[in-house]
């Protein structure tokens, strides 16, 4: 699959990619104990690789920010989705997906900081 010309994971790599990515998280105790800054920057690097293997053929941001709300709960940091900017948080998944999370990292901190 691919958008805008941005190849995403080939469908043959989606199983073994996700089971990688997912015992990652695990073994970071799914993100649990951090500090909101260093949440939100984990966060964000999981987030890109989820997103680079992009495993529905519709529905993926959507399901994404579902799953990283129920991830930042579960790890004491609730997102505060009323401070969500679609288009800055769109901007800054298309620059994690060439390799840029800085940007993501910042619209997570904004999301979980007090």
């Amino acid at each position: 699959m691919t958008k805008d010309r941005s190849p995403f994971c080939f469908p043959e790599n989606i199983a073994g990619e996700m089971r990688t990515l997912f015992a990652r998280l695990h073994s970071a105790d799914l993100l649990r104990g951090r500090e909101a800054t260093a949440f939100a920057e984990e966060a964000a690097a999981f987030l890109a690789y989820l997103n680079a293997i992009h495993p529905f053929r519709e529905g993926n941001g959507r399901t994404q920010l579902t799953f990283t709300a129920l991830l930042a709960a579960q790890a004491d940091h609730p997102l505060k989705l009323s401070r969500l900017d679609p288009a800055g948080f769109l901007r800054a998944m298309i620059a994690s997906f060439f390799g840029d999370e800085a940007p993501l990292g910042r619209q997570l901190r904004n999301l979980v900081l007090d």
